[in-house]
Parts: structure tokens; C-alpha cells; sequence
């Protein structure tokens, strides 16, 4: 890799009052030495050469993997051929966007003397205030804009560590730290890598950012190749009620899923309009930010039968607009307004609610520009342009059936037609019954986990019905069922995977 001078390390080299102006890469001395320790009139030896490298960087390409379309971790970096009185280091990463200003995206000072690199993901030294995006820590590269970008690496040798003062980590800004590095350099070796976002990269930043706000409490997560992001998750939700206000069930109830690895849920990266719409008669068309499938609105078997098959005008669905499925699995069939509950309800005008199966972005009742979004007459979105979001189109939720969608504007994942090999059912499917009232499930974190139990109760009929599920393992429930408070039988049931 060749070493080249960077604004960075010419900057903090010219400023300082000792060292003179040079190629980046050379180490230069203070007033009254020569590189390396010599004295003024004695022989002067070779001037040392500061280099830094990257075993993870080929040809000069930063891979994904060091980006935030991959795992968002430092690569790895080593450097060589400091000056013989080197007594602390400093690593700077940065960039110059389109508007001039060097941001920072990684700063590290007092480095020990001893350290020569620095593993993958690895930090070393006091971590400074990186302004891109990083704070106390790496930022990755993650330009919203296509096409090459280029960041530098630069290691800076020092003659003494850095002394910030009062200043606190999170005070020492890329110009603070530049500012006090100045007459402590004694040389400077960068690194400069480039970073080409494509549309999926771009895309992928884009699904990635929607789970933020439900990574940790929901396990979320989101990975992506080269054609889709894969949306993993337990598919349920305990921070919100669920199963509440019910008034026709099919006995079932909430039990996390395995969406998860191999069984992860496929978008497409790059959403490509379908010549002929797929309709959404059936199962899921979508997952929610937070991990739950969003189904059309229509019971299993389509929009048929009374009440035209709509779950929410039969009164099966949950305050949430939610319910257990015949795989015992909680999904949404209209706008999933508990979770929605979460954010300020602008909030969702900008940023996806949920993603439909063909790639597109769901989002919530108005656009971006708070106005009521109209839905075309096909499928229920529109071609407005949207933020944190691919473009061309995107859909929104809306009070009138079909509530998200009524088919796909773009050609959908393999998993639509695939979606039952999704759901592992944990027992039959109980029997419908209408006439419910007062229907409540008690359930939180601790009682989906192993060990913890899970209770459901309702009226029907003149009767009080409860079910109490424990989960024993990772794959198996005990099932307790109760009738006016006599037990009328008990199950362990287990799923496949």
C-alpha cells in the first residue's frame, strides 16, 4: 500500500513550531537533532520512514466487513519504522466529505511506545470524541451517498504523550487533538482506503437503522449480502399488551418463533417494480421493526366468508391489532399501533415502520411532509420520495382494509411463496369460538423465557376458559388447560426447530 501525506497528518506536522513540513510517511526531529538522534555537524543517518498498513485492506479497498453494511469494526492496522525517540502514538480516521471539513471518524492518542498495531476491532490508547458518527469509539463508513469516498488512516509518532488537560474524552475533538499533537510530532505515516457504496449497501444501511430502537430489547438483528437483508427475530413482542381485547379466538396463544439464521426473513436490497402485482390474500407480507410478521388482513384462507375474512372486523385482533396464529405465533394484520406508540407519531412519517416482502419500505399514516399520504388504487402506496428508506416507492398504513397492502409493487422475496416452512407449529390448532369477552394475557420477558410461565383467560359461553403455557426449554412448553378453574388437561408439546 502506498503511503501518501493526508490533510490530517500535514496539518498537525506544519503546525507544529519544532517540526518542518513534509511527505507524509517521513519522520521528521526537533530543532537541534537529526532524524534518528544525531547531532548538529556529525554525520547524519537515514531518515526513519513511519509506515502503516492493513492486512485487511486489498488493493486499496476498505471490505464491507469494516463497514456498517458488515460488522462495523475497525480493520486491522500495524505500523513500522518509527522514530528511535517515539514515545507515544496517536491514531486519527477521517474523511473529507463533499462540504470540505475534515470529519473525524476515529480518535485514539497515547498509544503506548510498544504498540505497533492494532487487531480487528481492537482499540488502544484513551479513545477521543470522533465527530462522524463514532463518539467515544469507531465509526464505520456509512456515506448515504453512492459512488467512491475516500477515508485515511493516520498514525502520528510523538515525542512525549499527550497532555489534554482538564478536557474529558468526550472533549477531545478531532481539532482538539490535531491542536495538541502539533509540537509533539515527530512523523506521521497514513493509510488511505476507499469505500464505494452500491444501492443495496445504501439499502441495507437503511433496513439496519429501522431496528435500532428494538436491537436490544427485541434481539432483533439484520445482516446483509450482495441481494438481501436478513431480518431476524423471535417474532413477538412483550413490552406491549398482547391478546387484550380480544372477542373471537382460536385458542391460541404467543410463543416466540425461530426466525433466526438460515430461517431468517429475505428483502430484496434493490426493489425492482413487478411487471404483473402479486396479490396479498394471504400470511405474512411483511415484519414490523420490531421483529413481528405483518400478515394481510384477511383470515388463513383468504378474504372469504363472513365478514369478508377480515380478522379486524370479526373482532379477532388485539388492541395492538395483533394475535396468535394457528402456529401459535403473534403477527400484526393492521398497523401495528402499540409499537407505534413507542415514537412520536411524526415520527413514522420518516422512518419504516415495517418492511413489505418485496423490499419496500412501510411507513406510517402521512408523509414525510406530515400531510395525510394518499395510496394508489393497485397496492396501497405511493411514489413519493421517502427518507432512511429505498426509492420509488413505499407503502403506508391506513385505517380501511387491506390496512397495509393489497399486493406488492415489486417482485417479492422467494419467502413469500416459501412462508410456511417459516413457522414451526408447537400444537394443533385449537377450535374457534365466538362470543368472548374480557380476554387478558399476562406475559413479560422473564415469563417467555425458560422457565417462566404465561397465562391467557377469557369468558365464552358462559364459562371461564385459562390456559397456562411454561416453557421447559429452548423448543418445548407444558400446556395447562382450565375450565371454570378445573383443570380439563394438560400437554407438553415441543417444536421442530
Amino acid at each position: 500500500m502506498t503511503v501518501r501525506a493526508h490533510p490530517v497528518a500535514l496539518a498537525v506536522a506544519c503546525a507544529a513550531a519544532l517540526v518542518a513540513c513534509g511527505g507524509g510517511g517521513t519522520s521528521t526531529a526537533p530543532a537541534g537533532t537529526t532524524p534518528g538522534g544525531g547531532t548538529p555537524g556529525g554525520p547524519t543517518p537515514p531518515a526513519a520512514s513511519l509506515t502503516l498498513t492493513s492486512s485487511g485492506v486489498v488493493g486499496g479497498a476498505l471490505p464491507v466487513t469494516y463497514t456498517c453494511d458488515g460488522s462495523a469494526q475497525s480493520p486491522p492496522l500495524a505500523w513500522s519504522g518509527a522514530p528511535a525517540n517515539t514515545a507515544a502514538y496517536a491514531m486519527l480516521f477521517t474523511t473529507i466529505p463533499t462540504q470540505g471539513a475534515t470529519k473525524y471518524n476515529w480518535l485514539l492518542y497515547n498509544i503506548p511506545a510498544t504498540t505497533t498495531s492494532i487487531p480487528a476491532g481492537g482499540t488502544a490508547g484513551t479513545v477521543g470524541f470522533a465527530d462522524d458518527g463514532g463518539g467515544l469509539g469507531y465509526a464505520a463508513p456509512c456515506s448515504q451517498g453512492p459512488g467512491l469516498k475516500t477515508y485515511t488512516f493516520t498514525v502520528v509518532a510523538l515525542s512525549a504523550p499527550v497532555n489534554v488537560g482538564t478536557l474529558t474524552p468526550s472533549q477531545v475533538t478531532g481539532a482538539a487533538l490535531v491542536a495538541a499533537l502539533a509540537p509533539l510530532t515527530l512523523g506521521s505515516g497514513s493509510l488511505s482506503v476507499g469505500v464505494t457504496r452500491t444501492a443495496a449497501m445504501i439499502n441495507c444501511g437503511y433496513v439496519k437503522a429501522s431496528v435500532n430502537a428494538y436491537r436490544a430489547a427485541y434481539g432483533v438483528d439484520v445482516t446483509c449480502d450482495s441481494t438481501y437483508a436478513y431480518f431476524s427475530s423471535t417474532g413477538i413482542q412483550w413490552k406491549h399488551p398482547m391478546m387484550n381485547g380480544i372477542t373471537a379466538t382460536n385458542q391460541q396463544v404467543p410463543i416466540p418463533q425461530n426466525f433466526t439464521g438460515a430461517n431468517a426473513w429475505r428483502f430484496p436490497l434493490t426493489p425492482t417494480v413487478a411487471a404483473t402485482k402479486t396479490s396479498a390474500l394471504d400470511g405474512p407480507i411483511g415484519l414490523a421493526v420490531n421483529g413481528v410478521p405483518i400478515f394481510n388482513p384477511c383470515k388463513q384462507g383468504g378474504c372469504s366468508g363472513p365478514g369478508g375474512g377480515d380478522t379486524k372486523v370479526l373482532g379477532e385482533l388485539d388492541a395492538c391489532n395483533g394475535h396468535a396464529g394457528r402456529a401459535d405465533d403473534y403477527h400484526y394484520h393492521a398497523a401495528p399501533t402499540c409499537m407505534m406508540s413507542d415514537q412520536n407519531a411524526s415520527y413514522w412519517d420518516t422512518h419504516p415502520l415495517g418492511w413489505a416482502l418485496d423490499g419496500y419500505a412501510i411507513f406510517g399514516y402521512r408523509n414525510p411532509d406530515g400531510t395525510v399520504a394518499p395510496r394508489d388504487n393497485v397496492c396501497g402506496g405511493n411514489t413519493v420520495t421517502h427518507p432512511n428508506a429505498p426509492s420509488g416507492y413505499a407503502y403506508h398504513v391506513t385505517d380501511a382494509s387491506p390496512y397495509v397492502l393489497s399486493c406488492f409493487h415489486g417482485v417479492p422475496s422467494p419467502d413469500l411463496a416459501g412462508q410456511s416452512a417459516k413457522f414451526s407449529p408447537v400444537r394443533p390448532a385449537g377450535t374457534p369460538m365466538q362470543g368472548v369477552s374480557a380476554m387478558t394475557l399476562t406475559t413479560s420477558q422473564a415469563s417467555l423465557a425458560v422457565g417462566g410461565t404465561s397465562t391467557m383467560t377469557w369468558t365464552g359461553g358462559g364459562k371461564r376458559y385459562e390456559i397456562r403455557y411454561t416453557r421447559t426449554s429452548a423448543t418445548c412448553w407444558t400446556f395447562t388447560f382450565l375450565t371454570d378453574g378445573a383443570q380439563t388437561g394438560s400437554n407438553n408439546y415441543c417444536r421442530s426447530r
